[in-house]
């Protein structure tokens, strides 16, 4: 797998940067859930495509970047709280950017260090976590969210 690929792989864990989400004490419905999750999904589309990388050093320094801005992003979507019928997915799909934003972390620490065939079974992870939360997005109608998991 390329640099190329790589940095796909760990820049997906972007997908769920919160802007603007703010806090929710009470669950929201369905159609509020799946339309806050959807825009945080266009911006985080629009940040993936700016962002590219075709050596360890990019990697590194790309990877770095986006690692502090997923944690942040996590915060905020873990303020909002679904509605009953999806609180399962909602975790799932949350747990699952955390596994991600991890992963990118992790991705450019290896990066950093010049050991990128270290990161194979991290990447790996990453692939089959992507999957199901592709997966939850198809389900829950996250359809923004589709296109970046």
């Amino acid at each position: 797998m390329g640099y190329r690929s790589k940095l796909g792989v760990a820049l997906t864990a972007v997908a769920l940067v919160a802007s603007g989400c703010g806090s929710s004490s009470k669950p929201l419905t369905r159609a509020e859930l799946t339309a806050k999750a959807n825009a945080i999904c266009k911006t985080v589309a629009a940040k993936i495509s700016s962002k590219s990388a075709n050596n360890e050093q990019q990697i590194a320094r790309v990877a770095g970047e986006l690692a502090g801005f997923e944690q942040t992003a996590l915060v905020d979507l873990s303020k909002l709280v679904p509605p009953a019928e999806l609180e399962a997915d909602w975790k799932q799909f949350v747990s699952g950017a955390q596994t991600l934003a991890e992963n990118t972390a992790k991705l450019g620490e290896y990066a950093s260090s010049k050991n990128l065939k270290a990161g194979k079974a991290l990447i790996l992870t990453s692939e089959n976590t992507q999957k199901q939360m592709v997966v939850i997005a198809k389900r829950d109608g996250l359809t923004a969210c589709e296109q970046v998991a």
